[in-house]
């Protein structure tokens, strides 16, 4: 369970977060998703990229292996540290800060920010929500962009699973129970684990406030952004209700 006095972002991704879904952080994956940004975004070799809430640095090592001058900014520092050894073994350079997503320590100095699989909406309310925009929007440059990559809340309630289950490489089963408030929005999902010798422990889990693309236009709108266009996902397909994701891009006015 969370500390006393933390955050469940703060506990979840210590260690269980990679450990739950690691599986699905592959390199072709990365690629793939570092590829459509790069495209998407129109950037050209040079340009200056923030990788908000990078965790261990999949995208931002992928985005300078393009050439891209790439900071990653993220709130646990062992995951940064993880980024930076990625870096070197790619034999790539990224700048890492540690800090948190509504508090970026930069002014008019990226072309670029990326918030990828769906590390928007963890915060404890929308207004808090609305302070990464905020934060966001200052650290672009005029006519920078932004490209979240968020879960579509129409295809999350479409589709529906309360209970889910998966096993990871050393035998460890990951039971996955989700529980979605439809007046908040929310979609909490508590993990039990159990290890390979019959062990089981809860885990805190973790929280995401679901927007519709109605609601984040709003918001962008609110501190100063305009979306330019909304993907349904990195093959570049229309955004709709059958999409898993939604993949806004939006540009600070000058």
């Amino acid at each position: 369970m969370a500390s006393q006095g933390s955050a469940w972002y703060v506990d979840f991704f210590r260690s269980d977060y990679l450990n739950v879904y690691g599986h699905m952080f592959t390199e072709e994956r990365a690629e793939k998703e570092s590829a459509f940004v790069a495209r998407t975004l129109g950037l050209k070799p040079g340009a200056s990229v923030l990788d908000l809430c990078c965790g261990q640095g999949r995208h931002s090592v992928q985005l300078a292996k393009r050439g891209f001058k790439v900071t990653g900014l993220d709130l646990n520092a062992e995951y940064l540290d993880l980024a930076s050894k990625a870096a070197e073994a790619a034999k790539v350079t990224i700048e890492t800060v540690a800090g948190d997503m509504r508090e970026i320590p930069f002014e008019n100095k990226f072309d670029a920010i990326v918030n990828m699989y769906s590390s928007f909406g963890y915060l404890e309310s929308e207004a808090e929500d609305l302070k990464v925009l905020e934060s966001a929007v200052k650290a672009l440059k005029a006519g920078g962009q932004l490209l979240l990559d968020m879960l579509n809340r129409e295809w999350a309630i479409d589709n529906y699973i309360q209970n889910d289950w998966h096993t990871g490489a050393d035998g460890t089963l990951y039971v996955e129970r989700r529980d979605l408030d439809l007046a908040t929005s929310c979609m909490h999902v508590h993990f039990i684990v159990v290890d390979p010798k019959g062990g089981r422990r809860e885990s805190i889990g973790h929280i995401i406030r679901l927007y519709t693309l109605t609601e984040m236009t709003r918001l962008l709108e609110r501190v100063g952004m305009r979306v330019t266009a909304v993907f349904g996902g990195f093959e570049g397909e229309d955004y709709g209700i059958v999409t898993r994701r939604m993949i806004l891009v939006a540009e600070k006015r000058s």
